[in-house]
Order: C-alpha cells, then sequence, then structure tokens
C-alpha cells in the first residue's frame, strides 16, 4: 500500500512544474499573439539560406502548443484581428486543433482575393488567402 504522504508528494512534484508552466506561458502567449497580429510573411516552411524557422512560425507553434480550447481561441482573435499573414496562421492553426472550423473558413474564402506574403526559402512571393487555405486543405487529406 502507498504512503498518502508520499503519494501526495508524488503528485505535487508531477503537477507543480505544469502549473508554473501554463503560468509561465501567459505573458509569452500575449506577445507572440500581438507579434502575430502583424507579421509580415507567412512561411511554415525553413526560410532564408541558413534555412531557419520564421519567427511567425515560432509564434504559432506557441500557441499551438497551448491546451486546445485556448489554442482556438487564440486562432480565433488572430483570424478576426491580424493581418493576412495572421489570417493564415490561424488557418493552419485550426487545420490542426478544430478541423470543422477550418472547413468552414475554407468554404467561405472560396471568392477571397486577399493577398497574403509568403515565403519559402528565400523566396518570397504572393498568394491569396484562398490558395493558402487550399494548400492547408490538402494536407488534411
Amino acid at each position: 500500500m502507498l504512503n498518502k504522504g508520499l503519494l501526495t508528494t508524488g503528485v505535487l512534484a508531477f503537477a507543480l512544474p505544469l502549473s508554473c508552466a501554463y503560468a509561465q506561458s501567459g505573458p509569452q502567449v500575449t506577445e507572440a499573439l500581438q507579434r502575430l497580429r502583424n507579421v509580415t510573411v507567412f512561411a511554415l516552411e525553413p526560410i532564408g539560406f541558413v534555412a531557419t524557422t520564421s519567427p511567425g512560425e515560432k509564434d504559432y507553434r506557441l500557441l499551438l502548443s497551448e491546451p486546445p480550447d485556448r489554442a482556438i481561441g487564440y486562432f480565433e482573435k488572430l483570424y478576426v484581428s491580424g493581418n493576412m499573414q495572421a489570417k493564415s496562421y490561424a488557418l493552419a492553426g485550426f487545420r490542426k486543433v478544430s478541423p470543422d472550423r477550418f472547413t468552414e473558413l475554407y468554404r467561405s474564402l472560396a471568392q477571397s482575393k486577399d493577398e497574403v506574403i509568403t515565403q519559402t526559402g528565400c523566396v518570397r512571393s504572393h498568394e491569396t488567402l484562398y490558395e493558402i487555405a487550399q494548400h492547408l486543405n490538402q494536407d488534411l487529406q
């Protein structure tokens, strides 16, 4: 039989670091959301000559690492208040954590001519938000 004190200590040793991690992620997530609202390029692949992860993708991954309910809320805020690149990151997030919401938004974008600045490797280009959604949708299938 387990000692109650030992069991409590084990639970606290496991739970305390997790609760601290959530508490510490608050300002980081808020800052990431703020940066993503005005991000200058949408890139989900390595960029530049040395193939680095874009700052936007790092922030996107931070939001994606949150619990699903929170992540969905962050992506909703981003989709409503962000620029076209931010909306693209929000669509990518919905694709991962809320496929139904992604499908809903994807269908609503069929006539969209809104341009997104994208980057793959060293090449920057322009695609419509609908084209971005099409690429993301192909990844679902």
